[in-house]
């Protein structure tokens, strides 16, 4: 057999991985490769969106892009877009894009039971959110905190 034949026998021979990256099903016959490589391989621009692993208990665990991956047959990825937006100014970044008003808050370092959260780039005028009230986050979105009328010190 010649050193050609044995390439190409070798080559045949590597095994295809199957994985599935946001419920699409891929195949590639390299084994390791970077997350930010995966993500370009699902269509997802590495600098808006991060890869999760999903583990047989469905828990997602972060990868970052310049990591190798070590693929496995049945492998489970799914990708999930950042979410820019400030609070009283200062720039955050969640893969979150709903929390509540109060986890928002302290995330601001301040009390909930003090502070209110508005919207303040709401079509329509500002949106004001308290406590457990569900906030759905946008890119680009700001918000800024408001001290409760008449609040205790």
């Amino acid at each position: 057999m010649t050193d050609l034949q044995k390439d190409g026998r070798e080559q045949d021979s590597r095994r295809h991985r199957h994985i599935t990256i946001d419920d699409v099903e891929f195949d590639t016959v390299d084994d390791d490769q970077e997350a930010a490589s995966l993500l370009r391989l699902a269509g997802r621009d590495p600098k808006d969106f991060d890869l999760f692993i999903v583990d047989k208990h469905g828990v997602e665990t972060h990868i970052k892009d310049k990591q190798i991956v070590d693929l496995r047959d049945g492998g489970r990825f799914r990708t999930r877009r950042k979410v820019r937006f400030t609070i009283d100014g200062e720039h955050h970044t969640s893969w979150d894009d709903d929390q509540t008003a109060a986890a928002l808050l302290r995330l601001a370092g301040v009390d909930p039971a003090k502070y209110d959260l508005a919207r303040v780039n709401a079509a329509g005028g500002p949106e004001t959110f308290t406590g457990d009230q569900m906030v759905t986050i946008h890119d680009g979105d700001e918000f800024v905190t408001a001290r409760h009328v008449g609040g205790v010190a």
